[in-house]
């Protein structure tokens, strides 16, 4: 089973292993693990996703 990738519009894509590879996605699960997860835990998993990725990206700046 293939992987399940979420990614933001900031996210870039191309690798030196693959062009079609993110480099810092926001949330990966192998699709198994995505098979397995109820909606209120994928969604709690993005929310917490989204604040860290909103952390780094303020207090970088």
């Amino acid at each position: 089973m293939r992987a399940v990738v979420f990614v933001t519009e900031q996210t870039s894509k191309g690798t030196e292993r693959s062009p079609r590879e993110y480099v810092d996605p926001l949330l990966v699960r192998t699709g198994e693990a995505y098979a397995r997860l109820t909606f209120e835990e994928l969604h709690r998993h993005l929310c917490d996703a989204l604040r860290d990725y909103e952390l780094q990206r303020y207090s970088t700046d």
